[in-house]
């Protein structure tokens, strides 16, 4: 597999590489994508009862990733706002790192970019299952141009920019849109990071180049 995105949330996927994996797949790069929870303390905006919200909230995911051609797609139960006390989550990662082969992983950096703690665990299951896993992995991380206010501290620059065509916007907008239980989320990111909806930021990990336009 060319590229594997891995992700604690339904929605990170599009949030923050949702372009990346679109237009990989038009490449004919195969591409994953693996979610670890179902997303079941997001908001629900009535649109479900909240005993509904993990379902709902995965056919979300699975209607986004069918419009970004994502050809392999995994969604995991581990508890919203509580995967960090899952370690086992590392195991399961190496076994599918192990089956799957990624050439290329893309997940969040080490302070999460905004120090969510699902987003700093996915960040740490995702190292330790490498490291299990053992093979030869080009790894990256989401990275903004700018730090959040606040959030220097373990700031990376991007090192790697994916600048999004206009045809492949519109397929991103598409896939937000079946979030719609998270639409609150969405104009939250269109509000702090507007600049991602037109060029995907990446950090690859001990890469010491010039920056470079899209991944390696």
């Amino acid at each position: 597999m060319e590229l594997l995105v891995v992700v604690p949330h339904p929605d990170d996927e599009v949030f923050g590489a949702g372009g990346a994996l679109y237009e990989a797949a038009l490449r004919g790069w195969s591409t994953g994508l693996i979610t670890l929870t179902r997303g079941d303390q997001g908001r629900d905006l009535g649109l479900c009862a909240r005993e509904e919200l993990p379902r709902v909230r995965e056919e979300e995911l699975r209607r986004a990733a069918e419009i970004l051609r994502v050809g392999h797609l995994e969604v995991y139960g581990y508890p919203d706002k509580g995967l960090g006390e899952h370690p086992e989550a590392a195991e399961l990662l190496a076994e599918r790192f192990g089956e799957l082969r990624p050439e290329r992983i893309v997940t969040f950096p080490p302070n999460g970019l905004n120090r969510h703690p699902d987003h700093v665990a996915a960040h740490r299951w995702t190292v330790e299952a490498l490291e299990r896993y053992g093979a030869s992995v080009k790894l990256y991380y989401y990275a903004l141009p700018r730090p959040y206010p606040g959030l220097r501290e373990g700031w990376l620059p991007p090192t790697h920019f994916v600048p999004l065509e206009r045809a492949t916007l519109a397929v991103k907008m598409r896939a937000m849109a079946q979030h719609r239980t998270q639409a609150l989320s969405v104009l939250k990111m269109l509000d702090s990071a507007a600049e991602r909806l037109m060029e995907e930021t990446f950090h690859l990990v001990g890469y010491q180049g010039a920056a470079r336009t899209g991944l390696d």
